[in-house]
C-alpha cells in the first residue's frame, strides 16, 4: 500500500516537474523577449495597459489593499508549504515532500509569467515622455538661464511653503482627506497628453499595515498584477502626494523608479495647487540644486541659503521621523535592490535617482548632511 502511494506521488511529481519545466520556459522567453525595446513597448501597450486596467477596476471595488492580503497570505502559503515538505522529508517520504516543492515552484514560476506580463516589459520601453526640461536641454542654453529657472523655482517654493498649514511642530498639515487628494491627482494626471501614458488612472489604497511598512522604510507601493496603487499613510503629509503621484505613474505606464519620480515631480510642481507644488517641490529640490552645482557651487549653496526656515525646519523633521522606522531597513534595501536589478536596472536602489542631468558632485545644499537641515533621505517608493 505504502509502495503504490509512493509511486503514485512519484507519477504526480513527474507531472508537475513537466509543469514547471513548461512555466519556466515561457518565463525565460518573456525575459529574452523584454530585452527588445521594440516589442516591450508593444507588450506595454496591447498586455500591460489592458491587464492592469481590468484588475485595477476589480481591485477598487475592494476598500482594503489586495495587495496587501495577498502578500500575507502568499508568505503564510509559503510557510507552510515548506514546513510541510520538511516534515515529510524527516519522515523519509521524499515523493511526497518533492511534491510539495514543485508545488511552490510551480506558484512561483506561474507568478513570475504574471508579473513580467503586467510590470516586468515596462522596464525596457522607450523613454518616458514627459514635457519637463531633459539632459539635451541643458546643453542647448547657457548657465545664466539655468539659474534663472532655479530662481524661479526656489521663489515659488518659498511663496508655497508660506501658504502651508502646520502643526505645532512646523510640519505641513494636508488640507484633503486620502481619498480628496488620491481624486485631485486622478484629475492632475488628466493634464498627461501622451500616447505613452494608460488613459485609465486608478483611486490610490492606504496599507493597513502602516508600522510595518514604516520600518521598512516604504511610503508606497504598486501591485502590476493587482493594478493597485497604495500608499503608506503614516508617511508625513508633506511626501505623501509624491509618493501617490509615484504609484500612479508606474500604473500608468512608467516602471522605471527614475521616471515614475520624473512624472511625479512634474505632475506637482506644475499643478495650481499650492499643497502640491509645495510637496513636488520639496522633494526634488535636491536635483535643482545639483544641476546649479554644475556650473556654479556657490549659486547651489546661495540659492539653498535663500530658502524660507520653515522648508529647512521640515526636512529636519521628517528626517527625524524616519530616523524612528529603521528595524527592516537594511533587509528591504537588500531585497528592493535585487529586484531592481532583476528588472534590469543596473544601479538598483540607485535607480530612484533622477534622470535630469548627472552632476559633476552631487551636493546636499548647506554641506549638512542626509539627516540634517540639508536635505532627506530616500525612502522606497516600490
Amino acid at each position: 500500500m505504502r509502495r503504490e502511494r509512493t509511486q503514485n506521488y512519484k507519477r504526480k511529481a513527474i507531472r508537475l516537474l513537466i509543469a514547471a519545466g513548461i512555466l519556466a520556459a515561457i518565463l525565460a522567453t518573456l525575459l529574452i523577449l523584454r530585452t527588445n525595446a521594440t516589442v516591450s513597448e508593444w507588450m506595454v501597450v496591447n498586455v500591460s495597459r489592458a491587464w492592469i486596467v481590468f484588475f485595477s477596476k476589480i481591485s477598487s471595488i475592494f476598500p482594503f489593499s489586495l495587495y496587501e492580503t495577498f502578500l500575507y497570505v502568499a508568505i503564510i502559503s509559503l510557510v507552510s508549504l515548506l514546513t510541510v515538505a520538511i516534515v515529510f522529508f524527516c519522515k523519509r517520504d521524499a515523493a511526497r515532500a518533492v511534491v510539495y516543492l514543485l508545488i511552490i515552484c510551480i506558484v512561483g514560476l506561474s507568478f513570475g509569467n504574471v508579473y513580467t506580463l503586467s510590470a516586468g516589459f515596462a522596464y525596457y520601453r522607450s523613454e518616458v515622455d514627459v514635457p519637463v526640461i531633459q539632459e539635451e536641454y541643458f546643453t542647448a542654453v547657457d548657465k545664466e538661464e539655468i539659474f534663472a529657472i532655479a530662481e524661479f523655482m526656489v521663489q515659488d517654493f518659498n511663496a508655497v511653503a508660506l501658504a502651508m498649514e502646520r502643526d505645532e511642530d512646523g510640519r505641513t498639515v494636508s488640507p484633503y482627506t486620502h481619498s480628496e487628494l488620491s481624486d485631485k491627482l486622478i484629475q492632475e494626471y488628466q493634464r498627461l497628453d501622451s500616447e505613452y501614458f494608460s488613459e485609465y488612472t486608478p483611486n490610490v489604497k492606504a496599507i493597513a499595515s502602516k508600522k510595518i511598512m514604516s520600518h521598512m522604510q516604504i511610503t508606497g507601493v504598486f501591485f502590476a498584477p493587482f493594478g493597485e496603487a497604495n500608499v503608506n499613510p503614516l508617511t508625513p503629509d508633506s511626501d505623501i502626494p509624491v509618493t501617490m503621484a509615484h504609484e500612479l505613474a508606474h500604473a500608468k505606464g512608467a516602471m522605471r523608479e527614475s521616471d515614475a519620480n520624473l512624472v511625479a515631480y512634474y505632475i506637482t510642481i506644475t499643478s495650481d495647487d499650492e499643497y502640491l507644488r509645495y510637496c513636488g517641490y520639496k522633494a526634488c529640490y535636491q536635483y535643482i540644486f545639483n544641476v546649479v552645482n554644475n556650473f556654479d557651487q556657490a549659486e547651489a549653496n546661495r540659492l539653498y541659503d535663500s530658502l524660507d526656515i520653515s522648508i529647512k525646519k521640515e526636512w529636519k523633521l521628517n528626517n527625524e521621523f524616519w530616523r524612528g522606522f529603521t528595524l527592516l531597513e537594511d533587509i528591504t534595501e537588500w531585497f528592493n535592490d535585487i529586484y531592481l536589478k532583476l528588472q534590469g536596472q543596473k544601479d538598483g536602489v540607485g535607480s530612484y535617482n533622477d534622470p535630469i542631468i548627472p552632476p559633476s558632485e552631487e551636493i546636499v545644499p548647506g554641506g549638512s548632511g542626509s539627516g540634517a537641515d540639508g536635505g532627506e533621505t530616500i525612502r522606497f517608493i516600490r
